[in-house]
Formats: structure tokens, C-alpha cells, sequence
């Protein structure tokens, strides 16, 4: 017994005699919120009830460093909140619906007036005939061939138009959860 307790206050003098361990501190790193991005950012949405009894949601966003340099994205969804359409435009490539000296308030307000409709009224069937043997529609710029343009005019189904350059609007045309860019809606020129 006595071995023992002889190896216990050799054991204790040892640890009294040693150097104190290091102290470990840890460092605060201060976080930011997740929901916090640097530069212009804004969102909107809207329901839009179409002809037919067909609803469907219209969002906008823009992100960017600057409101200038933002890029702005268009989306019809249908109510179960199915992708139809959705587009990419720089903001600066549209000065019908965005000022380049916005901040993000009134980039916000912007985003809220690119997703009203210009179409009215909002049935396909109001853009312009394209004549048989014409390459395009007067005042029209087509993304899609003739009989599927005439076909959505002859639906007279619904018509989601708005600005997408300078002077034009895209107009997109919906049957149920089908969504067609049919192309421009542009001034006619003398």
C-alpha cells in the first residue's frame, strides 16, 4: 500500500511541476444573415387570370451588382406552380421597362410594371394576320413558323405580352399548360 501511495505523490509533484497546457480559444466569425446578398436584387409576382377560366402566376426577379448591371427573369407558372415560360433579359437591353439609373426600390417597381400584360385585349387572336406567302406578320417579328402563329391567333386563346427591348413586347400565348413565345410585337416603321 505504501508503493502506492508513494506513486501518487510522485505523480502529483510531477503534474504540479509541469507547464500549464496551452489555452485553446476559439475565434467568434461574425456571420452574415442567409437571406443577406450584396448588390441589386428585387422580386414580384402576380396571379393573372386569363380568358377561359384559366389562371395562371407571373414572377419577376433581377439580380446584379448594380440595378445597371442586373439581369431580369420572367417566369409563367400555372397554379400548381408548373415552369410554362420563362425568359433572361438584361435590364439594359430593355428600356421600355427599366431605367439604368434605378436603385433597387425603384428596380422593385419596375419588376411590378414589366408583369402587366400589354396585350389587350389578352386573347391571341388581336396580333396581326400573316398574309400566305409573306415572310412575317406586319409589325411582328416571329420565333415560330406560320401555322403554328396562325394557330394560336385561330384559338383566340390567351396572350401574356411585355416589354422586351426598346420598342417591342414578346407576346407568349397559353392553352392550358402549354406556353408558346410566339415572337415580337414591334412598331410598324414608314
Amino acid at each position: 500500500m505504501m508503493r502506492r501511495a508513494g506513486l501518487a505523490v510522485i505523480a502529483l509533484g510531477l503534474a504540479a511541476c509541469s507547464p500549464p497546457a496551452p489555452a485553446t480559444t476559439t475565434a467568434e466569425i461574425p456571420s452574415t444573415p442567409a437571406n443577406a446578398q450584396s448588390g441589386c436584387n428585387a422580386e414580384t409576382s402576380r396571379d393573372w387570370s386569363a380568358v377561359g377560366s384559366q389562371y395562371y402566376v407571373i414572377e419577376a426577379e433581377a439580380h446584379g451588382e448594380t440595378c445597371r448591371d442586373a439581369v431580369a427573369t420572367l417566369r409563367i407558372k400555372s397554379l400548381d406552380g408548373a415552369v410554362l415560360f420563362t425568359r433572361e433579359y438584361p435590364t439594359a437591353q430593355v428600356p421600355l421597362a427599366f431605367n439604368p439609373n434605378s436603385d433597387q426600390t425603384g428596380l422593385r417597381a419596375e419588376l411590378d410594371g414589366w408583369i402587366v400584360n400589354t396585350a389587350e385585349p389578352a386573347t391571341a387572336d388581336i396580333l396581326p394576320a400573316w398574309p400566305n406567302g409573306a415572310a412575317r406578320p406586319p409589325g411582328f417579328e416571329p420565333a415560330v413558323a406560320r401555322n403554328r402563329y396562325e394557330g394560336a391567333r385561330g384559338a383566340q386563346g390567351p396572350l401574356f405580352c411585355f416589354p422586351d427591348g426598346g420598342e417591342s413586347n414578346a407576346c407568349v400565348s397559353l392553352a392550358g399548360d402549354t406556353a408558346t413565345l410566339l415572337g415580337s410585337l414591334t412598331p410598324e416603321r414608314p
